[in-house]
């Protein structure tokens, strides 16, 4: 269970088969590449405009027990939406697990692919700068929906995909009120990478959890790192 749909289309397609370890390490790397270049792209655009600091697109620190509160809060809200959706139409989807198989190490490679490169690349450019770029222009009630739904469509790998695009245009849209919410990049991580850790289990839990894990963990600590926002936008 969960959004299993963040794996990129071309990959799948010309990759094929996922149980061996080369074919895993590809698509990591494939991964690597695709969103080395949304990210690439947001930064090249803020700076034709400014200067960027850290704290523009949400690395900084804020306070602890109120942003993993709204995170809880927004990962339950999301993925009760997405159970009950399921439920209702009888959805049925493909779980990551299926890619890495039962051997540890394509596993833990797709583990890597979409519970750390995925989150923190999707969520740099669709939150911290494509939401954020928005919201300079119209107001949370408009701009957390445009995200949403681009997100969303930009998950399309086919007919056989569209029946739960809504659940990723609905949990873009979270996302976005979480962002906006506690103005932190760490906690949109942290949910999506729980997100696509629920994904991954399977015959492999072990990998998709210990490494999920890890990036929650370092969405507690790594925010300590960087500087404070002014204090005007502090959560």
């Amino acid at each position: 269970m969960g959004l299993a749909f963040f794996l990129p289309a071309v990959p799948i397609i010309l990759l094929g088969d996922f149980s061996t370890s080369l074919a895993a390490l590809s698509l990591l790397i494939l991964l690597v590449v695709q969103d080395s270049f949304l990210v690439g792209a947001a930064l090249l655009f803020s700076l034709v405009r400014l200067r960027p600091r850290p704290w523009h697109f949400g690395l900084r620190p804020t306070k602890a027990w109120p942003t993993i509160g709204w995170a809880v809060l927004g990962f339950g809200l999301i993925f009760g939406f997405e159970l009950a959706y399921i439920a209702i139409l009888g959805v049925t989807e493909s779980n990551v697990d299926e890619l890495g198989g039962n051997a540890v190490i394509p596993a833990t490679l797709v583990a890597l692919a979409v519970i750390v490169v995925a989150p923190v690349s999707e969520e740099l450019f669709f939150r911290a700068f494509f939401y954020r770029a928005l919201r300079t222009r119209m107001p949370v009630w408009a701009a957390a929906p445009i995200d949403g739904l681009v997100f969303g469509s930009l998950h399309f790998e086919g007919i056989h995909t569209a029946i739960i695009l809504p659940v990723i245009a609905v949990f873009g849209l979270g996302q976005c009120l979480l962002y906006e919410r506690t103005g932190s990049l760490f906690a949109v991580i942290s949910v999506h990478a729980v997100f696509n850790t629920v994904a991954s289990l399977g015959e492999a839990p072990v990998p998709a959890i210990a490494i999920g894990a890890c990036v929650v963990t370092a969405c507690l600590v790594v925010p300590r790192q960087f500087p404070a926002a002014p204090a005007a936008i502090r959560t």
